[in-house]
């Protein structure tokens, strides 16, 4: 690993860590200690995530004119600022605001961090990114653990503690950032030789919109998992720790490898299909959980999460290098940001799709988002040669 993808990692857990506090204890801030209903903070919480979705295409495309790097250390100091807002908020208007800016920095850091990831990684971009996914959870799980002591307390103060670190995790990042060689924005092909700048690339947009609907996934185990085992389920209520605890580790031991399985787009192809049957495959599962005696739920809940655990890393390894080999070397920056949206729209939509699905409608709920995950994941295949082709025939031309 170069130096500059171990400062990247350095600089990836740094923000992780920060972002685990800040996970922790932001929510029981704003309801213990601003007074807000949890109705308040998830409708802020959704429109920081609506307001955030324009922003990564446009400042990843910044990156690719003025440098990923530069504009990364503006969007870290942006971060750094608005989280640390968060501590002045004493209503629902002003948190509505800060939030939202807080959604505009973080989407426009994720899109930029993309493009660092395609410039420092090089060929093994998507491992690199792997890598860093990996990193990230490992954070993130120190971050949470570390918000402990805050959430003990529970006191305005302790809370708004872990806030201000969280914001200084922030610039500590861009000082790590700061001290990487500056990458200089690749140039143009002639403008003979492709389309205009801004283009709307149809075949990228429809392989970003079938990952989009694949990364429901994500909010299977965080929103869907504790509201099943409570409402539909014998198994205790405890267990829901257990089950995170075992997707977290999952992905730190595994996600490294998946990525050394993907180095070519039908690689990528071969694997986002694995990931749908898997996914497929724990829907049922936790379909059948909610049959029989409190151990067998626990037992088929257990293997549901380790094998919806591995559908979600094969999927993210497939959307890692299809990703980046997709998207043109020069407009890196602006394609992550537009693939970063894509995703975005789904997962903010996650909650209450799968409140829905999986909740509400209860078995078959779970058979209807199981035939999702799978028509996506059959579907990767042609839409994903479709893009390849006509990323072929820009460059041909």
């Amino acid at each position: 690993m170069s130096g500059s993808a171990r400062a990247l990692a350095c600089a990836v857990l740094i923000t992780a860590i920060g972002n685990g506090l800040y996970l922790a204890g932001a929510v029981l801030f704003l309801t213990r200690s601003v007074g807000l209903s949890g109705t308040d903070v998830g409708f802020g919480l959704t429109i920081a995530g609506v307001t955030g979705l324009g922003a990564g295409p446009v400042v990843g495309h910044l990156a690719d004119r003025f440098g990923a790097r530069e504009i990364y250390l503006l969007t870290l100091t942006a971060e750094a600022l608005a989280t640390g807002s968060l501590v002045l908020v004493h209503g629902f208007a002003m948190f509505v605001v800060v939030a939202a800016t807080v959604g505009i920095a973080e989407q426009s850091s994720r899109a930029v961090r993309g493009a660092l990831i395609a410039r420092v990684g090089g060929d093994g971009r998507a491992r690199l990114r792997g890598y860093l996914r990996s990193v990230t959870n490992i954070g993130v799980a120190l971050g949470a653990a570390g918000a402990g002591l805050a959430i003990r307390f529970d006191t305005r103060t302790a809370y708004s503690v872990l806030i201000l670190i969280d914001a200084a995790s922030f610039l500590l990042t861009a000082l790590v950032i700061a001290r990487m060689p500056r990458q200089p924005p690749l140039p143009r092909p002639d403008r003979d030789h492709t389309v205009r700048p801004g283009r709307l690339d149809l075949p990228f947009l429809a392989v970003t919109g079938l990952y989009g609907v694949l990364s429901l996934q994500y909010a299977v185990l965080t929103v869907a998992l504790p509201l099943w085992i409570l409402t539909h389920t014998t198994a205790s209520a405890w267990l829901v720790s257990p089950l995170l605890l075992t997707n977290t580790l999952l992905v730190v031991g595994l996600q490294v490898r998946a990525g050394r399985r993907v180095d070519s787009i039908a690689d990528a192809i071969t694997i986002t299909r694995q990931a749908a049957v898997l996914l497929t495959l724990g829907c049922l599962l936790f379909c059948v959980s909610a049959t029989g005696s409190p151990v067998f739920a626990m037992l088929v809940l257990t293997v549901a999460v380790i094998v919806h655990t591995l559908g979600e890393i094969a999927h993210a390894a497939g959307e890692f290098e299809l990703g980046f080999a997709l998207a043109p070397d020069h407009e890196q920056g602006r394609y992550q940001g537009i693939f970063g949206m894509g995703t975005g729209v789904f997962i903010a939509a996650a909650p209450a799709l799968l409140s829905v699905l999986c909740i509400d409608r209860g078995q078959a709920g779970w058979l209807l988002l199981g035939g999702i995950f799978l028509t996506a994941g059959l579907g990767i295949g042609p839409i994903a040669r479709w893009a390849q082709r006509s990323a072929a025939h820009l460059v041909d031309a």
